[in-house]
């Protein structure tokens, strides 16, 4: 298997490297990430890219501007994205110019927290400056008006084909795998296209690449995994991976590396 001398993980709160700096979510205070362990395995350095509730279009983001700012470390370097829930949206605001915001925009006041600091990883989640510059029953209408499954996985395709696509074309190696919801059963299970008049699917089935898309054998993402065996979550009521998953789902990783020879 190559080595590394960078490791780069692009994800939400299931791909953060405890402790976790959170006073919202009761995540686990020791051991590291999936990420850094595999890190530690290559004896590489680690860029932690993740952020708590950040959205595809943030990890997009995120993983472009490491990638513009260490063009010189491509042929050395693993990046691993640990793929979020596609309902998460990334909307820049111009009242906090310079801030992306990635979140849930259509929550009610009494729900509405995301990182004020995205661009810092394991920044702690406050009030975001949308309650206060976008009102709720604005947010309720942009639901009515403009949200839709079929939206959303066509925006999410976009992101993952644009990134899958310069990482090959740059021969960067790297790994995709689901931590929340897995994408190659969203539009089943969420799109009412169901004839797929729109071409949704098809763009997806043909376009997107799964040769270095991480499946486990037994479950469909990490969350499906944590939500079965309450003993790799972060607490009872917690579905987080804990210290020990975070170890279980390196050795998967470094495992499924193996198998292609990367």
């Amino acid at each position: 298997m190559k080595k590394y001398k960078y490791v780069v993980a692009a994800g939400c709160s299931f791909t953060l490297d405890p402790p976790y700096n959170n006073e919202l979510l009761h995540l686990p205070k020791d051991g590291k990430s999936y990420g850094r362990l595999i890190s530690e395995y290559f004896g590489s350095k680690y860029y932690e890219l993740a952020d708590n509730g950040l959205s595809l279009q943030g990890m997009h983001r995120r993983t472009l501007e490491w990638c513009s700012k260490n063009k010189d470390k491509f042929k050395d370097t693993l990046i691993i994205v640990g793929m979020t829930g596609l309902s998460r949206v990334e909307i820049w605001n111009n009242k906090w110019y310079g801030d992306h915001h990635s979140g849930f925009p259509w929550m009610s006041n009494s729900q509405f927290f995301q990182s004020t600091d995205p661009g810092a990883p394991n920044s702690k989640w406050k009030v975001s400056p949308w309650k206060k510059d976008w009102p709720e029953v604005e947010r309720k209408n942009y639901f009515i008006n403009f949200y839709n499954e079929n939206a959303v996985f066509f925006l999410a395709i976009q992101s993952i084909i644009g990134l899958q696509s310069f990482l090959k074309l740059n021969n960067i190696d790297h790994i995709f795998f689901d931590a929340l919801e897995p994408i190659d059963t969203y539009w089943e299970k969420f799109c009412d296209d169901k004839e797929d008049k729109l071409g949704h699917k098809l763009l997806f089935d043909n376009l997107v690449l799964r040769e270095n898309w991480y499946k486990h054998p037994q479950y469909e993402s990490l969350t499906d995994f944590t939500t079965e065996n309450i003993d790799m979550r972060a607490s009872k009521d917690d579905n987080h991976p804990n210290k020990k998953a975070h170890k279980y789902w390196s050795e998967c990783l470094l495992e499924y590396m193996r198998e292609l020879s990367i």
